[in-house]
């Protein structure tokens, strides 16, 4: 069965897979989540690589060179002693999606980091509550909670950490870094980070993050038609995730982040380092409101903040499916920027951090 299913997807037209993903975010979620678990299965060959964990801190998976053979304690020593960390978290419109549905992106970073930096590279993917079960702000919760037990309970230093995340993983990245260092950032542009215990991660790798929730722009008019989103989504976010019989429009952070992350360069405050990585779709719904939410980024605060663009719709660097088979080269080069980009950001940090220390020496008076 495994074998025909990836038969099945391997020679599904990109088209094709693209109107069939589209169908699935707006089916109800029980078929939804069914039939994205046969198109979203990992292959045979990458489910070695995959560590399932379940523990009363967190659900999700590591994610490694061979890590399935390793016990679960094995496999968090592996995990302490990674020279990398991603911290991952999956979008799918908070109703659908998991914790492995991007492998094939997955093991491609951690191949090209070994090969082209020698770094060894695991990817720890949080597998949260799904609406309508949970509404908000249940997962972006999980995953504060996760992110707490991976640097706090296990000793994991955000000194080597990447937050990753796409579609809505982005916001709930966005979001819990706000919850995790300043919390004031929830509400105000002008709040402080407050949390110092624990150092920033390197930076946030996202795609085709949802930053805004506003359906007016440009991108919005033209592409909601083709898009993998589209307004019918948003309307079952609303009633699943939102839940207005639970929540106040008015007192959800979630919908305040674009401008208090962007107006007085709040971003700043959760992310240094490397800053951000971008990727963005050219014909996606978001793709106007992504690149403001940089622009305004660059214009406002010290962040840096490198964006990568294709002529594809929504989420393209992660639903691999959706790319052309002529472009697949172009998938591989993308790669190759993001893990030279992660090199980057831990090269970066080590001086800062020495840095930090030089500067806090005393300097020996001479003698005359």
């Amino acid at each position: 069965m495994n074998f025909t299913r990836q038969q099945i997807k391997k020679n599904t037209p990109a088209g094709m897979t693209q109107a069939i993903v589209r169908q699935l975010l707006i089916s109800p979620p029980s078929i939804a989540r069914l039939a994205l678990h046969d198109l979203t299965t990992p292959a045979n060959k990458l489910k070695k690589h995959i560590k399932y964990i379940k523990s009363p801190q967190w659900n999700g998976a590591l994610i490694g060179e061979d890590m399935r053979k390793e016990t679960e304690a094995d496999a968090l020593e592996r995990l302490k002693s990674a020279d990398l960390v991603v911290f991952e978290v999956h979008g799918g419109g908070f109703r659908i999606g998991h914790c492995t549905m991007f492998m094939e992106a997955f093991y491609s970073w951690i191949q090209t980091l070994k090969k082209n930096h020698g770094l060894d590279c695991v990817i720890f993917s949080v597998e949260y509550t799904l609406a309508p079960k949970a509404a908000y702000p249940t997962p972006v919760r999980e995953c504060e909670r996760a992110y707490h037990h991976l640097v706090s309970d296990l000793g994991v230093s955000p000194n080597k950490i990447i937050a990753s995340g796409d579609s809505c993983g982005g916001i709930l990245i966005l979001e819990m870094l706000c919850r995790v260092y300043a919390p004031g950032l929830l509400n105000r542009a002008d709040a402080k980070r407050t949390n110092f215990d624990i150092p920033l991660p390197l930076g946030a790798l996202l795609t085709s993050p949802v930053v805004s929730v506003n359906q007016t722009s440009e991108s919005w008019k033209k592409y909601t038609g083709s898009d993998l989103v589209n307004h019918k989504l948003f309307e079952l976010i609303i009633k699943e995730y939102i839940q207005l019989r639970v929540n106040k429009l008015d007192d959800m952070p979630m919908l305040n982040l674009f401008n208090t992350l962007t107006e007085q360069g709040g971003l700043g405050q959760i992310i240094q380092g490397a800053g951000l990585l971008v990727y963005v779709g050219e014909k996606e719904v978001f793709r106007d409101d992504i690149l403001e939410f940089c622009d305004l980024v660059k214009k406002n605060s010290q962040v840096k903040v490198n964006v990568c663009k294709a002529k594809y719709p929504h989420d393209w660097y992660v639903i691999r499916e959706i790319v052309r088979a002529q472009d697949i080269p172009m998938l591989k080069k993308c790669d190759e920027v993001t893990a030279k980009w992660m090199n980057h950001a831990l090269k970066l940090r080590v001086l800062e951090t020495s840095s930090e220390k030089l500067d806090g020496l005393s300097p020996t008076p001479s003698k005359l």
